[in-house]
């Protein structure tokens, strides 16, 4: 894959090489010729699971992943469904609503740490409230195109869900910079208005080619939420100094999606879905799902390194984002959401 060219070389520790290395001993045959492979032909058994069984770790290896240290939740969770309540949110007892909860409160405390409990609490609830989005998309219907215009008039969102998100929103002033709390509502809204477009008939005719190669990858950081859990890290009172971490961005964004599509790909392969960035662009590109899986472990590899290089020395916005990289990974191994726990890492 064409992913390093020799001017950047400098940029990659030995994480990368022993990733190429790894790539080509234990990967590179399973993954030949490129076609486009149907789900079900993915798993005959335990086959993808095998294969993921080795990819998955290749790339914790390759970003030098450390499992974080164990953080105490109560205190957050105690508080995250104190304010929820208070907003008109309740916690479901079905398995998929606690789920949605579990996800927000370990992204919340396992991703950002080094957080005062008042902002992992504002990034608890935002998470949780965009799961229950993304999850309930068609039965919010409609509501979800009409959100941005009733949020800038001022006007009352039409379910308590929704009224709570906004709410969330509004408050990001309260602990961001004025312009980096912008780009956190801008990558919102961005959000709320990808999944009214997935729930349009018309989405789903949109037909796939080498011509819409650039198509899968723009809507997935549409729909990824990657400037929200970027900007989450450099609250005002800390991280002042948007010059440390805005050139950063753009590579902590990709790392941020790529690394939910190769840690997510089981638990979509399970449910069937077909409508992610892998599969449209496998579609694009006439190859197979697990190539392009291998080509975005590739690509996020890239990424998290050149945004390590960006922060280097930077104190403290280099150990926030180290920490809040480790903490995405164990949030996705160690939650029941991606069923990671079946296959043998």
């Amino acid at each position: 894959m064409p992913l390093c060219g020799g001017e950047e070389t400098g940029l990659y520790d030995s994480g990368w090489l022993l990733f190429k290395r790894q790539r080509l001993e234990k990967i590179h045959n399973m993954l030949q010729p490129p076609m486009v492979v149907q789900t079900d032909q993915l798993d005959q058994g335990a086959d993808l699971r095998q294969t993921l069984s080795c990819l998955i770790p290749t790339f914790l290896n390759a970003i030098n992943y450390v499992s974080p240290p164990e953080v105490d939740k109560k205190a957050l969770r105690i508080a995250l469904l104190d304010r929820a309540l208070r907003g008109g949110v309740h916690l479901e007892a079905d398995d998929a609503s606690q789920m949605r909860f579990e996800a927000g409160l370990a992204v919340a405390a396992e991703m950002y740490p080094l957080h005062p409990l008042e902002i992992q609490i504002h990034i608890g609830l935002f998470t949780w409230y965009g799961f229950i989005i993304d999850d309930k998309n068609v039965e919010l219907g409609p509501d979800l195109e009409q959100f941005q215009t009733r949020l800038l008039m001022g006007e009352q969102q039409p379910s308590a869900h929704l009224q709570a998100f906004a709410e969330v929103l509004k408050s990001t002033k309260k602990y961001y910079d004025p312009i980096v709390a912008n780009l956190i509502v801008l990558s919102a809204l961005a959000f709320v208005n990808s999944n009214a477009i997935e729930i349009r008939p018309q989405y789903h005719t949109i037909v796939l080619s080498k011509e819409t190669v650039s198509w899968p990858y723009y809507f997935r950081d549409k729909e990824g939420l990657p400037e929200v859990y970027t900007y989450f890290c450099f609250y005002k009172e800390t991280c002042p100094d948007i010059a440390c971490f805005l050139p950063a961005a753009p590579e902590m964004g990709k790392f941020i999606n790529l690394t939910n599509d190769i840690l997510s790909f089981y638990k979509e392969e399970k449910a069937g879905e077909i409508r992610n960035y892998i599969h449209k662009q496998a579609l694009s590109l006439n190859q197979s799902p697990l190539s392009i899986l291998e080509s975005a472990i590739l690509e996020t590899v890239v990424a998290y390194n050149r945004s390590r290089a960006i922060l280097k020395n930077s104190h403290p916005y280099e150990g926030i984002w180290h920490a809040y990289a480790m903490g995405y990974v164990a949030m996705h191994l160690n939650t029941r959401r991606y069923y990671l726990s079946e296959i043998v890492l």
